[in-house]
């Protein structure tokens, strides 16, 4: 059997230095400084693994400033890490992704990157982790299509970045149905896309919405990170942790509430 893992799982982070809402701490925005607090979590959890279920950049045409801060976040981060792309940074030819380099944010830093679907084997964890990244956010686009078959000395771990519905037919871009879930032999399902907690557990596969660190982007119910903790004797249990808050501030210089 595979040994305990506690994983951390993020999505929806945003980056973009273009940004004009109000920072502190020596950050550029607020998706930065809520991204050092999940790394801030991931080393204070001891996490065996950092999952980011796309959208961490919030479009392809962010400048190389911000590909350099995940750079500077990642070195500090000692387990490994598996990305995905999501529907603001998808992977096609004018993809961000095209622009990172992996081998300067270090070799504990993985990305899934095939529109087919890519798995990574993280042999020193007992971990598989597969994923679909997306060329086009569209109703065409499956990201639940292609799962591997289970690997029973591993824990199974999948990534999707889409919208969990009943069914496909008329209900949006990127859908993930209940049913692909239920079926998709994961043991743990980290979702991507929607901003707010959610929990779509089906089956045996615990299947969780981190909801995007940033709290600005999704009021008083943003700002958490899931906390994982896979274990043979209990299962696979989740909590979410707070890394940023909401709070209505005044904004000196116009007077006003900026949110």
């Amino acid at each position: 059997m595979p040994r305990p893992l506690t994983v951390v799982h993020t999505s929806d982070v945003h980056l973009d230095s273009r940004d004009t809402d109000a920072a502190t701490d020596g950050f550029r925005s607020r998706a930065e400084r809520a991204f050092s607090g999940v790394v801030d979590a991931t080393l204070e959890e001891n996490a065996d693994l950092l999952l980011i279920a796309g959208d961490l950049f919030d479009n392809n045409r962010v400048d190389d400033s911000n590909i350099g801060f995940v750079y500077r976040q990642f070195e500090r981060v000692r387990c490994p890490v598996v990305m995905l792309p999501g529907n603001h940074d998808v992977h096609d030819e004018a993809s961000v992704w095209n622009r990172f380099d992996f081998d300067e944010a270090g070799e504990h830093v993985h990305g899934l990157m095939s529109h087919a679907g890519d798995r990574v084997v993280l042999e020193e964890i007992g971990a598989c982790v597969w994923g679909r990244a997306m060329a086009e956010h569209a109703p065409e686009n499956y990201p639940l299509v292609g799962t591997p078959e289970r690997q029973d000395r591993y824990w199974n771990i999948g990534m999707a970045h889409g919208q969990v519905v009943e069914r496909r037919v008329g209900q949006g871009s990127s859908p993930i149905t209940r049913d692909e879930i239920r079926t998709s032999g994961f043991d743990y399902l980290a979702l991507g896309h929607i901003h707010v907690w959610g929990d779509h557990s089906e089956g045996d596969t615990i299947a969780v919405y981190s909801g995007s660190p940033v709290a600005h982007f999704a009021g008083a119910a943003g700002g958490h990170v899931a906390v994982v903790d896979l274990c043979a004797a209990n299962g696979v249990r989740v909590r979410s942790r707070r890394v940023s808050s909401w709070e209505r501030t005044m904004e000196r210089s116009s007077g006003g509430f900026p949110f």
